[in-house]
């Protein structure tokens, strides 16, 4: 019995307000099962109706649009059939001219009405029937006035619209459809926007138009200047030889040129504006117009050309290599084959080589100066120097030959140089008298990055200036440049007295160039591939940028945003022509003394620490540098060895090419990154005049003691690095290393003897070494080399490979000047080879490559002893021509070149060479006709051994020996002659000496000094002998020593006296005799190295004085009276014996 049983058999009733089915077994079926039920499915059953209701009416109305528009269409085509017989009607009827032009203007009216030859071919022949009965109605009847002008305007179109509907080529119908277009364009007054759509429709239809047609088409609108903006569309392609012809005999250059300067940037907008106004203009079309311009115009000299050209050239500097071996394919396959797919570092093909090489021309660059004598007052000025300008920046190997065309610019006598004008022109100029005034605002004025007109036109004649004034000097030799020339036609551009003033100028925009080169060139960061070795930097500097983006903006700052000339370039220039105008000035002192020094920009107490902070630092940043140097090697081996080829091969060569160029810019943003870590340091090496040079001095003695210390685990002591030496296992047998450091060097043979031992130490030869001397019985002399057997051994060393005498060290390895001054032998390597001929080898044979190998490594080991004698402080008594010295001091600029790569010979450094050298060309250049000399492109050397010389003829130029010198070559032959005298004839032994130098010395040390301060470094101080400094310095020994009392000895007090009494003459004299130099130190007797010293030889006055030059020991007998003492030392330094006068 069921309990809850209540009567009622009903089943309840069930609400499910969930929206779900109450039967989960359900099936689903429908739309609605799919989509729920209840409410949610009413919702989207309301949405869905009106979608689609919306689609209907859509659909509708689309239906009623497309009807309409057939019905439309259909309606057209049967006008247009209509228009189309009853014009066909028309002209079926008649024949020949027009009656009448009120006829002939309506039937173009109604062909125009239905004119598609798009939809209906048959429409061109229509227009030719047309074209040609108007023409002939053109003969008889007078078809003038604005109606007909826009006429023929719509003629034109209708031409150019059936030129672009061509599929297939009809010859016939083609050359009709020109011959009208012809006639229409001749009729027809152009504007911009014609011109360019006409030529447009020419170009792009012209490769298989009939040609002569095609030409007459192409001459019809050049009676308007407007038409020309159009021509230069024409011209931003290849063309032919014939229609380049037929264009060079038919166009206004004028007028072409100015079209030209018009498509490209305004010189007035900022960069990323001008950007925007050369839409267009790619970098293959500006290749096309920059060619094409030049073969069409024989006149050079205007403004518009020189603006066009000077805006294509700066436009392509950046993605056209315009020094390198061209291409050898004709225009249409490097249009195609590379213009098409490559975008920078391209090369030229020969057609473009050919007209870009025009533009140095001799001619060309001379005659741009004729008939412009006010260059100062007037436009011209900006616009000439903005042209050569752009031909420095495109052409730097020919920069000297550009400058030498400018520099002969005006023919008369009585002309001032254009570098005159320029100069005139530069004083008066906004931004000179800015940074002349202040250094501080440089920055800013630099940074502008919106300048104006007027500063950038500014800045172009100052940059053109100093370019021209940097060539000046180079051939100017002193008395033209005080203005003292008895003989010369032109004196200085710059009169002595404006001198200081551009000196100002200079070293204010030079310090900012170098000092804020970071701020400039936002050289904050290194690339991301570089940023992590820089973990030792920020202790030193502070936290750098790190973000990956930094290459991004690593660029260098462009001045007044003019393209190409960057910071860089500028202070390439300055620093090249401040370092000019200070040799110049160290000789003649015309400016006044510190003129140079700018010590207030800096803290001279900290100046010293600081930068040798700098140089830490920064020796580690470069580390990461020196590990690419072999990856970029190989690479550039490998580029060597590319030779000019064809198709594919020309494609490849061109993306080695790129690959070039992005090490290059790598290494170029790593370079900038050192200079902004380092701005002390920078200065030091590029423009060290701004500093004392007792200063410099002192910084270069830090170098090399914290040198020592890295080398020599923490200490300069010899004897303790030795002692330390023994207890590193891990650096090898400690008795083999220290080995390597000890040679047995016999007498009268110490360099031979020495290059044998030393030389595979190369760059370790720093270190402390230990000399043992032989006897002429072999036997070793008695004595430990406590730093004075060094001494002696390194000054043997050098007094016998200086030698004169060639069978003191078997060479003569050095060769003097008429002032006894020192430089490279230039003809030894020649004289060893005709030596070896005359024993029967040949040039080529192992033999002789072998001995010139040996002698090259000779010349290196005394790059190292010279180097030795620097780093270890000894000084030699060894005078240098300045010219040798200054390839030294130009070695270490920026980037720390290990050649002599920035030296640039002048005549100036001839007078160092051979004084009657110097003369001759003074006499070549300043003749009335330099042809009467009778002078060729050649030079003759004597070569070989003395008992066999020979003359041996070398040309300056290929065949220079047919090549007459005259007055419009002389200054090239002159600079020739100096190239060659001063760095061609010795560059393997000046390279290879400096090479040695440079593994003791690093070259970046060397550039903070001028040749002639170097000499001081090597030798000495030529200033006057201080007694009072050198007692101060002095030790003494025996019965010499000092006692507990404080006093000297009398006889050393006699000899003070005696010192004291002498002439600087005899002082000298005695210093050479105890030191082997008569030089002192720059810094005082204290940094002279071994201690001067004198010590008791016993007390018979009979015995003279003598020394160990060793260790800079004097040996004074104890005398009774300064008499006695003044004759017995007079006459032992004048007898020039030391160690054997008793």
């Amino acid at each position: 019995m069921y309990q809850t049983f209540s009567g009622n058999s009903r089943r309840p009733r069930q609400v499910n307000l969930s929206g779900r089915p109450g039967n989960p077994f359900a099936k689903s079926n429908g739309t609605a099962a799919a989509g729920g039920s209840g409410a949610q499915q009413a919702v989207a059953s309301a949405q869905q109706d009106r979608i689609n209701r919306q689609i209907q009416r859509e659909r509708a109305r689309a239906a009623s649009k497309v009807q309409k528009t057939f019905r439309g269409h259909s309606s057209r085509r049967r006008t247009f059939k209509i228009w189309r017989q009853i014009w066909d009607e028309q002209e079926e009827r008649a024949n020949g001219a027009y009656s009448t032009a009120d006829e002939s203007l309506g039937q173009l009216r109604r062909l125009l009405l239905f004119f598609s030859p798009r939809r209906d071919p048959s429409d061109v022949k229509r227009l030719a029937w047309y074209g040609t009965r108007q023409v002939t109605t053109s003969d008889t009847v007078q078809c003038k006035g604005d109606e007909w002008s826009r006429a023929y305007s719509k003629l034109q179109r209708a031409c150019i619209a059936a030129l672009r509907a061509r599929v297939l080529p009809d010859r016939d119908n083609d050359r009709t459809v020109l011959g009208i277009l012809t006639f229409a364009a001749r009729q027809t007054k152009f504007t911009s926007d014609d011109a360019v759509n006409y030529y447009d429709a020419l170009t792009s239809s012209g490769a298989d138009l009939p040609q002569d047609s095609l030409q007459g088409a192409l001459l019809a609108p050049l009676q308007s200047r407007a038409a020309y903006e159009g021509l230069a569309v024409l011209l931003a392609r290849p063309l032919d030889q014939e229609t380049t012809s037929l264009l060079r005999t038919a166009i206004d250059a004028e007028a072409l040129s100015e079209a030209v300067a018009s498509r490209l940037a305004p010189p007035s907008l900022p960069r990323s504006e001008a950007n925007d106004s050369q839409r267009g203009l790619s970098t293959r079309s500006r290749v096309w117009l920059l060619g094409n311009l030049i073969a069409l115009v024989e006149v050079r000299s205007s403004m518009a050309f020189m603006s066009a050209i000077s805006q294509l050239l700066g436009s392509l500097a950046d993605s056209i290599d315009f020094e390198s071996t061209p291409l050898d394919l004709e225009n249409t396959a490097y249009d195609n084959e590379i213009l098409a797919s490559v975008q920078s570092g391209l090369p030229l093909n020969t057609f473009m080589q050919k007209q870009v090489n025009s533009l140095l021309h001799q001619h060309s660059i001379r005659n741009l100066l004729v008939g412009k004598q006010n260059l100062s007052g007037n436009r011209d000025a900006q616009a000439l120097a903005g042209y050569a300008l752009t031909l420095l920046r495109c052409f730097p190997r020919r920069s000297d030959e550009i400058r030498m065309w400018l520099h002969l610019g005006p023919t008369r006598v009585d002309s001032p140089s254009p570098t005159t004008y320029l100069w005139n022109a530069t004083k008066q100029t906004q931004v000179f008298s800015e940074i002349w005034s202040s250094s501080r605002g440089v920055v800013q004025l630099l940074k502008n990055r919106i300048p104006s007109p007027r500063e950038r036109d500014d800045w172009t004649i100052i940059l053109v200036f100093l370019e021209m004034f940097s060539f000046d000097l180079k051939i100017m030799d002193d008395e033209e440049f005080m203005g003292k020339s008895p003989v010369s036609k032109r004196n200085s551009a710059v009169p002595v007295p404006d001198v200081a003033n551009l000196v100002t100028f200079l070293k204010n925009l030079g310090f900012t160039l170098v000092y804020d080169a970071g701020s400039l060139n936002n050289s904050d960061a290194l690339p991301a591939r570089d940023q992590g070795s820089l973990f030792t930097t920020k202790s030193r500097f502070g936290n750098a940028s790190q973000s990956n983006d930094s290459s991004a903006n690593d660029s260098p700052l462009l001045v007044a945003q003019l393209p190409g000339l960057t910071s860089d370039y500028l202070k390439g220039v300055v620093t090249s022509l401040l370092r000019a105008i200070y040799e110049r000035d160290s000789r003649r002192n015309f400016l006044p003394k510190g003129h140079w020094l700018m010590t207030e920009r800096f803290n001279m107490d900290a100046f010293t620490q600081d930068v040798v902070i700098e140089e830490e630092s920064r020796h580690v940043i470069q580390q990461q540098e020196d590990e690419d140097k072999d990856d970029d090697s190989d690479s550039d081996f490998n580029d060597r060895f590319d030779t000019p080829r064809t198709g594919a091969s020309s494609y490849a060569r061109v993306l080695r090419s790129q690959e070039a160029r992005a090490r290059a810019q790598r290494k170029a943003s790593r370079r900038r990154y050192l200079e902004s870590m380092a701005p002390k340091l920078e200065i030091l090496q590029n423009m060290p005049f701004f500093i004392p040079f007792r200063t410099r001095v002192e910084i270069f003695r830090q170098f090399v003691r914290l040198d020592q210390e890295k080398r020599r685990f923490g200490t300069t002591d010899p004897d303790l690095w030795r002692q330390q030496m023994m207890f590193q296992p891990q650096q090898g047998p400690p008795r083999d290393l220290l080995a390597r450091h000890h040679a047995k060097v016999k007498r009268t043979q110490e360099f031979q003897d020495a290059y044998e031992q030393f030389y595979e130490l190369g760059a370790d030869l720093k270190e402390p070494i230990q000399i043992t001397f032989l006897d002429q019985w072999d036997m070793p002399e008695a004595g430990i080399d406590g730093g004075g057997v060094t001494k002696e051994f390194l000054t043997s060393v050098i007094s016998q490979a200086f030698d004169q005498d060639p069978k003191a060290s078997g060479h003569r390895f050095f060769v003097e000047n008429d002032q006894h001054l020192l430089y490279p032998n230039p003809t030894i390597f020649e004289d060893l080879k005709l030596q070896h001929q005359l024993y029967g080898f040949s040039e080529r044979s192992p033999e002789v490559a072998e001995a010139c190998r040996d002698l090259g490594r000779q010349y290196e080991f005394l790059g190292r002893i010279i180097g030795k004698c620097l780093y270890e402080g000894i000084l030699v008594d060894v005078s240098f021509a300045g010219f040798f010295l200054k390839k030294w001091a130009l070695t270490g600029g920026t980037g720390s070149a290990r050649s002599e790569s920035h030296y640039r010979p002048n005549i100036n450094d001839l007078r160092e060479l051979d004084e009657g050298l110097y003369r001759g060309l003074l006499q070549v250049k300043n003749a009335d006709n330099a042809e009467e000399l009778g002078m060729t492109f050649s030079v003759t050397d004597e070569v070989g051994p003395p008992d066999g010389k020979r003359v041996v003829e070398v040309d300056l130029v290929p065949h220079g020996g047919n090549i007459a010198v005259t007055n419009e070559n002389r200054l090239q032959y002159i600079n020739l002659i100096a190239a060659y005298r001063l760095a061609r004839q010795a560059s393997q032994q000046t390279r290879t000496f400096l090479r040695g130098l440079s593994d003791i010395i690093q070259p970046s040390w060397l550039s903070m000094f001028n040749q002639s301060e170097l000499q001081i470094l090597i030798g000495g101080a030529a200033a006057g002998i201080d007694v009072n400094d050198l007692r101060r310095n002095t030790q003494y020994g025996g019965t010499y020593v000092i006692g507990n009392d404080g006093m000297e000895h009398p006889s050393v007090q006699m000899f003070w006296n005696v010192m004291q009494k002498m002439e600087d003459q005899d002082r000298r004299k005695v210093l050479k005799f105890v030191t082997s130099t008569p030089r002192g130190p720059l810094l005082g007797f204290g940094h002279l190295n071994p201690r001067f010293s004198i010590r008791d030889s016993g007390s018979d006055e009979n015995r003279y004085p003598t020394t160990s030059t060793c260790v800079n020991l004097l040996k004074l007998p104890m005398y009774k009276s300064e008499a006695v003492l003044r004759e017995k030392l007079l006459a032992a330094v004048n007898s020039g014996a030391g160690f054997d006068l008793s």
